[in-house]
Order: C-alpha cells, then structure tokens, then sequence
C-alpha cells in the first residue's frame, strides 16, 4: 500500500540537528529535519554539512521550489544562467524547474528546503545510514549507489537531470553550467541579512530575505532579531504552514496543547490551523521563518517600520498608528486569526 503524505494530517513537532537522522553521501552528511510525511507534503528541510573536500552536484532540476540558506563556509551556486556566491547569512532561491548546481566549500553547511516535499525520499533512497553525526571522512568509503537506482528514484520523486545524474556523477565545474528558463515567472536570486529589506516590528528586527512577489507567491522567508521577552501572541494561520530554525539563542514555543524550550540548531514545524505562540528567553536569539504560502509579508509592509539599522529596535521606538480595521481586514484577506486569551508565558 501506497502511502499518501498528503493525506496524514500534519502535527506540529521539533526536531534537532542532535537528534535528526541522518545520512552520508557524496561526502556530505544530511540531516533530515523535516519530511514530507511529517509535513502533509507541504515541505521538507535537510541541514547539510560538506565533509573535507569541496563538493556539489551537476546541473539538474526539480518540480519544487528549492531554497538554501548558508549557515557556514561559502559556496558558489549556478542557477538560470547566473552565478552567486554565497557566504553565511545568505539565501538562494532556486525556482521550480529551473536548471542549477553548486559548488560548496569545504566544511560548508547550510539548510536546504524544497516546497512541495518529495526530493527528501530521493535522498533517503540512494544515501547511506551515517554512523556519526558529522561528515564522512574518505576513509570511511561509502559507496556511490547504483545509477539505474538513481534514475528510477529521480524519475519517481522529482529530479530532473542536465549535464549528469546527481549521487551519481562526481563534481565538475564543467558540468555545472546552466540555462535560464524561458518563460519563468520567479527568477533565482540571492539575498543576505546584511542587504535585505530590513523592518521593527513588535520589538523585533525582520529581514525579508524572499518574499511572494520573487517566489511567485510558493513562500516567504524572514530572518528575525529577538529581544529576550519578544515573541508572539497565540494565533492561527489558516492558509500557510509556518517553520521556525532557532540559529542562535532559545525561545519558548507553544504549538496546540504543547510547550517546549528549544535551542540553536532546532527546527519547529507549525501546521497551518495550529494555534501557535512563542517568547524569547535568552537574552537575544537570531530566528529563520518560513511560511509556505506567500502573504504575511503584507503584515510587515502594512505594520512595519523599514530601517537601514541592523539592529534589535531601541526601547524608546514608537511604531506609526495603523488603522485597526485595516489591520482586521489584511488579517482576513491572508488568513490570520489572534485570540484574545491570557499569556500562555505569564
């Protein structure tokens, strides 16, 4: 029997780098974060560290809208016919079927989603068990799989090949030129948290490193500077699934019923109807947000206050009065429900 990821209904969950699975390939560890039998097959995430050698697959292409985000080390990426370099605090946009490879630094690490999910059973079909939680070293000699298996698995679970088979063929810069995508509604781009729009909002200072009008309306993508006590109240999205990775500090998340205490390298997976909230308990913490569904970020635009500093907001800020009927309207038109209940924090 075939299982439908579609059709299990999500739950909110937490995983982390200490406790995800993972595996090796191409010299790579991958760490499972997210599936799509977890997430309803909205999403999968992986979190990837390259091992001693500089390394990447050739050009191919997918069904899914890819992103990646440089947590360390540097990587050159080749999308639609343009070249990127990307350093830490970095994020490339890869639109659904256009052509694309990487070349990754040595001990580079990044993490690495695909909106709808599949390409992470791909992975999982063709990589090995690792036996640590950390790269594979040359010694350790894990084998290439077997093309034939490749090609069906890549067939089956969305991987369209260019210049070569990815896990089959080794890195070449030869093969990793790419074509732009004629007809192409969304570009690749590259954005970073030193460079993108920049907004205070409730206490927080948001970097809108993608939004909808650049991804064709498949996500958006915020970097967050806490304040220790920032956070947010209980509310619902009804249209988009939601993701927080905690890249430095801790915070308190509340998903349903459940309170949790999560730490750097964490991923939370929020489904969309799941009242959720969440308060900052350190004393900053640096969070990526993701919604899979474009349209919050006309929260930010109407409610937000653009800056060129890169900073938590000063105390003494006072952010410009909007209407309190416009506010319900937008919260409407992108499905967005608060609750007017005690402080679950308190």
């Amino acid at each position: 029997m075939t299982l439908n990821a579609a059709a299990v209904p999500p739950r909110a969950f937490v995983e982390s780098e200490a406790s995800a699975p993972g595996f090796w390939q191409i010299g790579i560890l991958w760490r499972v974060l997210a599936t799509g039998l977890k997430t309803g097959g909205s999403l999968c995430m992986l979190d990837e560290v390259v091992g001693e050698e500089p390394g990447g697959p050739v050009t191919h292409s997918h069904p899914q809208d890819e992103g990646l985000y440089l947590l360390s080390g540097a990587c050159t990426f080749f999308a639609g016919g343009l070249t990127m370099t990307a350093g830490p605090g970095s994020f490339v946009a890869i639109p659904r079927y256009t052509q694309h490879a990487f070349m990754a630094q040595a001990c580079a690490r990044f993490l690495n989603f695909y909106i709808p999910a599949g390409f992470e059973m791909l992975l999982m079909g063709v990589a090995a068990p690792a036996e640590r939680n950390e790269p594979p070293a040359p010694t350790d000699d894990v084998k290439m799989p077997p093309r034939r298996l490749v090609e069906k698995l890549a067939a089956d679970y969305g991987q369209i090949p260019g210049r070569g088979v990815p896990f089959v063929d080794p890195p070449d810069l030869d093969q990793m030129v790419t074509e732009p995508l004629l007809g192409a509604v969304a570009m690749p781009f590259r954005s970073d948290r030193e460079s993108a729009p920049a907004y205070w909002m409730a206490g927080i200072l948001w970097s809108v490193l993608a939004q909808g009008s650049s991804t064709d309306g498949s996500y958006v993508l915020f970097e967050e500077l806490c304040p220790k006590e920032s956070g947010a109240p209980p509310h619902v999205h009804v249209y988009t699934d939601e993701v927080f990775y905690v890249l430095k500090g801790e915070a308190e998340f509340l998903t349903g019923s459940n309170r949790q205490l999560v730490g750097r390298g964490s991923l939370v997976f929020v489904p969309k109807g799941t009242v959720h909230a969440f308060r900052v308990r350190s004393e900053t913490a640096r969070l990526l947000n993701l919604y899979s569904q474009a349209g919050f970020e006309r929260i930010i635009d109407l409610t937000g206050h653009r800056t060129e500093d890169r900073i938590i907001p000063p105390r003494e800020f006072q952010p410009a009065q909007v209407p309190e009927a416009r506010r319900a309207e937008l919260f409407v038109e992108i499905g967005m429900q608060t609750f007017d209940l005690a402080d679950p924090f308190g």
